[in-house]
């Protein structure tokens, strides 16, 4: 059960799932962005790991199970230039440098294409820039699509279902353990919905300043997350040691 608690939380501490919160709550009315949001992860998070665990109950092939175990080295490997990047990117002389390390680089046209269809940004960079300013208009819709893409299982979801179907719960106790990690894992939207519920008018101001000081410190708090990361990448390597 500790196992699954801290997969739970490891799932929690998804950076695209806090970007699309900060997004969110930057917006003049984000409570109905929020459930919208919630509704479309928990129905496709929950529903995915439902349908896994009833798949793979009673087999002999479970998911989460490897004979291979990855070492400490990718890890510390990952985790160091994590930290290396966080530092570059928090100040200032850092930033400047790493723009000049990654020259810009454009494609020139063919003799079949024009310059203006050369620079037309590809199928996933305008799908996220179209979500991102759905978003920031405050589309209920786009947030609702959004919440069904961050509800696919990833791969602490897979290690968890894992270890409940190897463990041998019988079925009520496996779904409510698929319930409550879910719960978890989407904390970052429930608990702002909560502070709307219990107190609407404080969290309007929390959020008003919250936005605020987004605004004045992006980088820093981009910096701090993949810091967070290379950190947990790095204690994960050590514990592999030996």
């Amino acid at each position: 059960m500790p196992a699954l608690l801290g997969f739970a939380v490891a799932a929690a501490a998804y950076p695209q799932l806090l970007a699309i919160v900060v997004v969110i709550l930057t917006r003049p009315e984000p409570r109905r962005l929020l459930w919208a949001c919630w509704l479309g992860a928990i129905s496709v998070s929950v529903g995915c790991g439902l349908a896994v665990l009833l798949l793979f109950r009673d087999r002999d092939s479970v998911v989460g199970s490897t004979s291979h175990r990855v070492g400490a080295a990718p890890f510390l490997i990952v985790g160091v230039i994590g930290l290396l990047l966080a530092v570059l990117i928090a100040s200032e002389r850092g930033r400047t440098r790493l723009g000049k390390t990654v020259p810009r680089i454009r494609r020139r046209p063919t003799s079949s294409e024009s310059a203006d269809q050369a620079e037309r940004p590809g199928a996933k960079a305008r799908w996220k820039r179209s979500a991102t300013g759905a978003l920031a208009r405050g589309s209920v819709m786009m947030a609702l699509g959004v919440g069904v893409v961050l509800g696919v299982p990833g791969p602490f979801d897979v290690l968890a279902l894992g270890r409940v179907v190897r463990a041998g719960y019988a079925l009520v106790p496996s779904i409510v353990i698929v319930v409550v990690f879910n719960l978890i894992k989407l904390m970052l939207i429930e608990l702002p919905i909560l502070s709307y519920a219990v107190d609407p008018s404080g969290t309007a101001a929390r959020v008003d300043r919250f936005s605020a000081w987004m605004k004045a410190n992006q980088i820093k708090v981009i910096a701090a997350v993949i810091a967070v990361i290379g950190l947990l990448l790095i204690a994960r390597g050590v514990s592999r040691i030996g």
